[in-house]
């Protein structure tokens, strides 16, 4: 069979800036296992490739066709759907993804087949073997026996069985080709070109805006540390970006990573994520983790006092945030801080953050607009609040829920304000935007006119 891997293109003020560009590492899985099943593969990363996404698929004529994307892509996807359904009915649709795997309804569509919800890249293995290129009735009959999909049945009703569970050492190392044919767009500020790896599925903490930690049933799982160094010794790249939400905690498998990587004398930057309690309480381990190249750590400080950070279930304190600053800048690691702003933030609160960002001189930090995700605690919260169900605009950038200490005007210029001041007092950041400063201006203004409209 021939099969198209497709990740839609984002839209937003800050993506035009391309500071950060990430692999599509979701799709190389899934071209990796085709390939494995004897398969015809190709990615179309609409992020990158200026392409149309109909004339790639005139031109390849798949009979697979397999979506992922986030909450915000909702729209696009169902659409690249409808778009190969028009263009062949015959086309086997299959959508997955991190929005897919908690809000999989959202996704029942006509011109949706299969939608995979849980269990990593196995289902769709599954799902190419057993139930592809078959008459409706014959797929149905198999797609019962597949944990982790939703199917449409005989009557056209959809099913969900079963989550599967993953398996996070069953993953392949994935085909790199289309990283090496596209390497020069991928990138993390000033570090370029940047692969990434998995090392962590989910997170083992709960804090409420999170949408992360419910992913894979709210299971933290680890792949064996030797998997991971392999992965990262094959890739032909300096700079290596670890996604996981939160990296190994496990005192343990950080040794053994550090052991490792100095025994095959790996020669790489690194990137990752910790949260602030476990760099103030493991300054140890952030040393030995230095000595093999952590280059980058971000971290969700996410507030400037305690109470909010309270109000996130986010226990940890100011206290823990600073310390965990102070190591880093110690051991002469940069920090990326990133913050939230709240829904419910007043005037101030955005002149008392950026005094925060500028007195502890982080080298980069970035702010999101705290953003309801279906799924979370915050949505419940704030459910009945919201103002617009476009899934576009859950991208951390715009309101989701009516602000209660300022109108939704005051509450953008406040916003756009703060963050463009953030981009350029950022050491980093500054250099890559200048050449961008008058579009940036144009764009905000636009931006903001559009958004109050809403």
């Amino acid at each position: 069979m021939k099969i198209l891997l497709v990740r839609p293109g984002y839209e937003n003020l800050f993506a035009k800036i391309n500071i950060v560009n990430v692999e599509p590492l979701e799709l190389e899985y899934l071209y990796t296992l085709a390939k494995q099943l004897g398969h015809e593969c190709r990615i179309f990363d609409a992020v990158i490739q200026e392409r149309k996404f109909s004339d790639v698929l005139a031109e390849y004529e798949p009979d697979v066709l397999g979506i992922t994307g986030y909450i915000t892509r909702t729209g696009l996807m169902l659409q690249y759907a409808q778009t190969a359904k028009q263009k062949n009915p015959q086309t086997t649709v299959i959508i997955g993804g991190v929005h897919a795997e908690l809000n999989y309804q959202d996704f029942y569509h006509p011109a949706v087949d299969f939608i995979v919800h849980s269990g990593g890249i196995e289902p769709f293995g599954e799902l190419l073997t057993r139930c592809c290129q078959k008459q409706q009735a014959e797929a149905a009959q198999a797609a019962v026996e597949i944990k982790g999909i939703c199917y449409k049945a005989a009557n056209q009703e959809w099913v969900c069985n079963e989550r599967a569970v993953l398996d996070p050492n069953s993953l392949p190392i994935p085909d790199r080709t289309f990283f090496y044919e596209h390497r020069e767009h991928f990138k993390y500020v000033t570090l370029s070109p940047c692969a990434t790896v998995k090392a962590a599925y989910s997170c083992p903490h709960r804090c409420n805006f999170c949408y992360c930690c419910r992913l894979n049933g709210g299971k933290y799982v680890c792949r064996d540390v030797d998997k991971v160094i392999e992965e990262i010794e094959g890739i032909e790249c300096d700079n290596i970006w670890i996604l996981d939400d939160t990296f190994y905690v496990d005192r343990q498998r950080v040794e053994e990573f550090v052991r490792l990587a100095r025994e095959r004398q790996l020669r790489k930057n690194f990137i990752i994520y910790y949260r602030a309690d476990f760099v103030a309480n493991n300054e140890d381990l952030i040393v030995l983790l230095k000595g093999v190249g952590l280059k980058v750590v971000l971290v969700g400080l996410e507030a400037f006092d305690d109470k909010q950070l309270q109000d996130y279930d986010k226990r940890t304190s100011l206290q823990v945030n600073e310390a965990c600053i102070r190591i880093l800048k110690k051991h002469h690691i940069e920090v990326t801080g990133l913050f939230i702003v709240d829904i419910d933030a007043r005037p101030q609160d955005f002149h008392t953050l950026r005094k925060y960002v500028k007195e502890h001189q982080l080298v980069i930090s970035t702010a999101a607009i705290l953003t309801p995700l279906p799924g979370t605690y915050q949505y419940e919260k704030f459910k009945h609040r919201i103002i617009t169900d476009d899934p576009k605009h859950r991208d951390f950038l715009h309101l989701i829920a009516e602000p209660a200490n300022m109108s939704r005007q005051r509450f953008y210029f406040e916003f756009y304000k703060f963050y463009l001041k953030l981009l350029f007092m950022n050491k980093k950041t500054s250099v890559l935007a200048v050449n961008y400063v008058e579009q940036i201006r144009k764009l905000a203004k636009a931006y903001i006119r559009k958004l109050v409209r809403q």
